[in-house]
């Protein structure tokens, strides 16, 4: 007589179960996405929708307004260097006229024009 094990005659109480899911990037979600908040939200694509719109708006103003600030910054720089470089060399002008030291001189204009030669040199290796 063949005896059956009594765990082979209890049912079995797992529950099986299925997750689901989804991701996206980017400023909006896939179209089934927009779809379905539109049933959980009054009009939730729309206002998705404008959400979008109104932080894309505000990235390009910002980008725009970093971009101008970064030209004035630089043109700031160039007049300046512009205004130390001619001052340098009024003064090694002046300097020679009155008889200084020729070092001096040197010094008035070499010092500048070291400073203008690192700048121009650290500006294209930092550029790459």
């Amino acid at each position: 007589m063949a005896t059956k094990s009594p765990q082979a005659k209890q049912p079995s109480n797992h529950n099986q179960g299925q997750i689901l899911a989804q991701q996206w990037s980017g400023p909006l979600p896939p179209p089934a996405a927009l779809e379905h908040f539109n049933q959980i939200i009054p009009n939730g694509a729309e206002r998705i929708m404008g959400m979008v719109e109104r932080e894309q708006a505000h990235r390009i103003e910002a980008e725009s307004e970093i971009l101008h600030a970064t030209i004035r910054d630089t043109r700031r720089g160039h007049w300046l260097g512009l205004l130390i470089s001619a001052a340098s060399i009024a003064g090694a002008v002046w300097t020679a006229h009155i008889g200084a030291h020729p070092t001096v001189s040197i010094a008035l204009v070499g010092l500048p024009l070291v400073a203008i030669i690192k700048s121009i040199i650290g500006s294209k290796t930092n550029g790459k």
